[in-house]
This record gives C-alpha cells, sequence and structure tokens, in this order.
C-alpha cells in the first residue's frame, strides 16, 4: 500500500495548511527507528485527527519522514516537505531537518552540521541536558559549535526532570537561539500532547522566525515510558513485533 492511501478522502479538503496557526510537535519517530512502535499509518492518523503536524525524525534514516510527508501533501500540497532524521553524530545527536537526502551517521558535529546546511537544511539539538540519554550531545561539543546550531529543544517531553529542559531554555536564551518542543513519541500514548503554536511557515527562514514568537504547549511524560521503550526494542530485535 502507497503511504498516500492512508488518508481518507473526506480528509482533503477539511485542513487547508497556511489558512491559521500551525501546531507542530518537532520531534517524532516511527517504526523507522529501532525503537519505536509508531507506524507511519498511525502517525498520519493522527494528523488527521487532531491537526498536529509531525516532524517525524528517525534514528539516522529519512524513510519515515518520507512516507508521512508523502501522505499529508498528497492531501494538502501547501504543506511544506520536511524530510527530517536524528542523526547520531561522533559528539551526540543532532536533528537535521529540510533535508533532500539522509545524512551518514558517525561523523563529527562540524561535519554533520555542514552535510544539514550543504543541502540547505536547518538544525536542531535535541534534549541537550538529559541525563538518561547517552545519545544526547557532550557538553564541549555543544558549547563549541553553538553558533552553527539552528534551534535547541527547550521542551523534550522524554527528558527525566523539568529541570532538565529548564536548562535547555537557559542555554537557548543566552546563546540567543529559538526553542522547540516536541513529545519525543515513540508509542502512540505520546502523540497529540506537546507541540509548538506558530505562524504559517513555508521554508527554513519561515521556521526559524515563527519560532521566535511561537506558543508552546507542552506536558512532560512519565519517566518510566523509557521502560516501554526498552521493551519495545527488544521486541524488535527478536521478531516478536
Amino acid at each position: 500500500m502507497r503511504a498516500t492511501s492512508l488518508f481518507s478522502v473526506k480528509r482533503r479538503a477539511a485542513r487547508i495548511f497556511g489558512t491559521g496557526p500551525v501546531f507542530f510537535d518537532m520531534h517524532v519517530h516511527s517504526q523507522y527507528s529501532s525503537d519505536s512502535a509508531l507506524s507511519v499509518k498511525t502517525i498520519i492518523r493522527s494528523y488527521e485527527r487532531h491537526g498536529i503536524l509531525p516532524l517525524v525524525c528517525d534514528h539516522n534514516s529519512i524513510a519515515g519522514s518520507e512516507h508521512v510527508y508523502a501522505a499529508l501533501r498528497d492531501c494538502d500540497p501547501g504543506i511544506p516537505q520536511i524530510l527530517a532524521e536524528e542523526i547520531m553524530t561522533g559528539d551526540g545527536e543532532i536533528i537535521g531537518l529540510f533535508l533532500t537526502e539522509p545524512v551518514l551517521p558517525f561523523l563529527s558535529i562540524e561535519e554533520t552540521l555542514d552535510a544539514i546546511r550543504d543541502q540547505g537544511g536547518i538544525s536542531i539539538v535535541p534534549h541537550p541536558f538529559c541525563s538518561y540519554r547517552s545519545s544526547a550531545i557532550n557538553r564541549s561539543a555543544l558549547d563549541r559549535t553553538i553558533s552553527r546550531i539552528d534551534i535547541v529543544e527547550g521542551f523534550n517531553a522524554r527528558v527525566l526532570t523539568d529541570a532538565e529542559n529548564i536548562l535547555a531554555q537557559e542555554y537557548a536564551a543566552r546563546n540567543n537561539k529559538p526553542v522547540s518542543a516536541g513529545s519525543d513519541a515513540h508509542t502512540f500514548i505520546e502523540l497529540s500532547h506537546d507541540y509548538v503554536i506558530l505562524e504559517p511557515f513555508f521554508s527554513p527562514a519561515d521556521l526559524l522566525k515563527a519560532l521566535r514568537n511561537a506558543r508552546i504547549r507542552f506536558r512532560r511524560m512519565n519517566p518510566a515510558i523509557h521502560y516501554v521503550t526498552q521493551i519495545v526494542r527488544f521486541a524488535r530485535e527478536k521478531g516478536l513485533v
């Protein structure tokens, strides 16, 4: 089944991108991340129901965002093509968005930022002060490249404490960077709770400008959600799901 066939015909004229505020969850994982239980179909149906645009940024893959945005743009061609990837660099994770092709993992953070910029994309540093994830960017790499990073994720629903998000927000403010908010969803129950509300955007420059005046809708998840992710990863590795 083609991804574009997942939208029901009744939805095709129901929502026109750019006619009002955009609700944008700026961190979602699909089945193309090994630890996510979210199918492409589920993500599309969530948008269909709630109208919250997902930034699908799978680990070292743009396949999930390709499938989701093919469906979204088939429904409404006004939605910008936002292919994204959460890229593991040699210094921790960086999200690239508005990509045209995958960025290779395990490059240095400088090389990764170059590759994103060469595609005309922009970058988000996700969960920069998360104490749970070893994949979070290391502080020395963050400090030496923050001038080249476009957005700091100031609200991540999967960090262990509110203090870790506050550190990210303060760091963004000190460095004059806009902040994003994302569910970091890997399961159905995480969708539709966390997002930015901003003016319509059609390009990377538009998004960066709109984020400066965005409103945030956010609720941090219970940290036990990480145990669910571990179970999902194990089940997928064993071929149980």
